[in-house]
């Protein structure tokens, strides 16, 4: 008699498919890199898209307020 063969199923499971990099530079400007893992292109183009958007609008306006204080300052400077 043969022993019985057993059959595995590996199967991946990601519990954060989502993985974001956020950068500041000596500038202050922030860069980011963003991966999903998703089984649809869809999925994923959606996510990427949402995730861009919601970096965009919480940090290139810090950027921008960062910038205007700035040149106020040096305005300032300049007029003295």
């Amino acid at each position: 008699m043969e022993p019985e063969q057993k059959i595995t199923n590996v199967v991946q499971k990601f519990a954060q498919p989502i993985t974001v990099k956020l950068k500041r530079n000596a500038r202050g400007q922030y860069q980011w890199e963003v991966e999903v893992a998703d089984s649809s292109a869809d999925g994923a183009l959606y996510t990427l898209d949402f995730l861009d958007a919601e970096l965009r609008s919480r940090y290139i306006s810090v950027e921008i307020k960062m910038e205007v204080k700035g040149k106020d300052a040096n305005d300032k400077c300049s007029q003295n």
